[in-house]
């Protein structure tokens, strides 16, 4: 073994080392030197091409688990799509690629290289210690079938090394000392306690509490719901909402656009009617009349209700000190509604396209493509035929078509019987467009003659001889 003081006088050594055509050699270096695997004459390393393989069987095994859970074990559809979504395939793929191509990437590489080395004859000599520090080192080994020693001495002295001497074999025994097995064996026993007692909890019952290893997570200094506290002087937990302050998500609770009716018109229409009750009738007994907003159909009653609307108290004008009036607030299940009549968006071809977009990704699962009724997991409740299935209401049923379109905005927010409410889901935005590609539906299923425009019928009626 040879030691040079830098990288150049060791990449000049290693080139003569290989023209003479030794191949069982090596270098140890304090950094990557670069061109030193070509100096030595080292192949490339297969472990590129194992990884491959690794990553391609991550690849089909996540592929396979897939389609066998999805589409063969328990196929079901979420949010329409098919059993075999590719699409949906790629997270999973993806990760247990990388995942098969780390593990093969880190054992391959200590497989290769017959890692761990507890010893080397290296170590032997003191001088080596300087090789993490500022040292290069070229080395040749004994078992070389060109090997000769003395015309090694005079190619490695050629190169002008630092020091030049022989590695010799380490005499200390190879044997692993037997307090080391003695020594793992009670590790690996030792860590196998938890598990067991973790099994022997879990498969048991005592009447004794739990352990509580981490107090900080079992009793954290807060205050559950309906629990008493010192901090206030009402002795709550809980707060009350600020007076004034709106809380989070309920700002547009007043609003029409959100809600798809007038909330205040219901509550105006029920203090006349109630004034008309709790006092005689004046002024010839004519009752005045509610007229609602422009767009705003009259009060109806809600189909969602299953109570009859409750009477409201008269009221008295709010004062002139009160500052202001009060904000109107939403009606709440059970009265009269106002429900809106005309689109509170332009109606353009781009608002019934995201119409039409969000409704086949939403609504077509159980209402169908056409709105019938007929999606596919209404098909798939006909083909269990458990005999509780509720099948999806048709678009096209008259009780449907004649719902004013704030009405419909209000169940797709709501929900209904047991379809669940998509306010959360879908913004209002698109819940208006599938409002609007609702009726589209129902126009183009239940179209009379009169709805074609003129052209259009009279080329029909001329291409059938008419």
């Amino acid at each position: 073994m040879a030691e040079f003081s830098d990288e150049l006088a060791l990449l000049d050594a290693a080139r003569k080392v290989k023209a003479s055509g030794y191949t069982q050699t090596d270098a140890f270096t304090p950094f990557p030197v670069h061109g030193i695997d070509e100096a030595l004459g080292i192949k490339p390393t297969i472990l590129p091409f194992i990884v491959l393989c690794a990553g391609l069987c991550g690849l089909a095994t996540a592929l396979v688990m897939q389609v066998w859970m999805n589409a063969i074990d328990y196929p079901y559809i979420i949010s329409g799509k098919p059993y075999k979504s590719w699409p949906a395939f790629i997270p999973v793929s993806f990760e247990l690629t990388v995942l098969f191509s780390a593990f093969t990437s880190f054992l391959g590489m200590i497989a290769l290289n017959r890692l761990p080395r507890l010893s080397n004859p290296v170590f032997t000599n003191p001088r080596f210690d300087r090789v993490t520090d500022d040292k290069f080192f070229l080395y040749v080994d004994s078992r070389d079938k060109y090997y000769n020693s003395q015309a090694v001495h005079d190619l490695l002295k050629g190169s002008h090394p630092e020091a030049l001497f022989e590695v010799e074999e380490d005499s200390s025994s190879s044997s692993v000392p037997s307090w080391i097995y003695y020594t793992l064996g009670s590790v690996i026993l030792a860590s196998m306690i938890p598990a067991m007692v973790v099994f022997v909890m879990r498969n048991s019952t005592s009447e004794k509490p739990r352990w509580h290893v981490f107090f900080d997570m079992d009793f954290q200094p807060k205050k559950k719901p309906q629990q008493k506290t010192t901090i206030f002087a009402d002795g709550r937990a809980m707060r009350p909402q600020v007076v004034g302050t709106v809380a989070r998500g309920q700002l547009d609770q007043s609003d029409p656009f959100y809600l798809g009716y007038d909330p205040t018109q219901p509550t105006a229409a029920l203090l006349k009617a109630n004034q008309l009750v709790a006092k005689p009738i004046q002024d010839g007994g004519q009752d005045a009349k509610v007229e609602p907003s422009p767009g705003v159909a009259a009060p109806q009653t809600d189909p969602n209700a299953t109570q009859t609307p409750p009477a409201v108290p008269a009221q008295s004008p709010p004062s002139a000190d009160a500052g202001q009036a009060a904000a109107p607030q939403p009606a709440p299940m059970g009265i009269q509604r106002a429900w809106i009549t005309e689109f509170p968006l332009p109606v353009d071809r781009d608002l019934i396209a995201l119409g039409k977009k969000k409704f086949e990704t939403y609504c077509s699962v159980c209402h169908g493509i056409s709105g019938t009724g007929d999606g596919l997991v209404a098909r798939r409740a006909d083909q269990l035929a458990q005999g509780y299935w509720l099948p999806p209401t048709s678009l096209h049923d008259p009780k449907v078509v004649a719902q004013p379109i704030g009405q419909i905005f209000y169940t797709i927010t709501n929900g209904k019987g047991k379809m669940a409410g998509y306010g959360g889901s879908i913004e209002p935005r698109e819940r208006w467009a599938i409002v609007l590609y609702i009726q589209a539906l129902q126009r183009s299923q239940d179209a009379r003659l009169e709805d074609v425009p003129q052209e259009k019928s009279a080329t029909a009626a001329g291409s059938n001889g008419g």
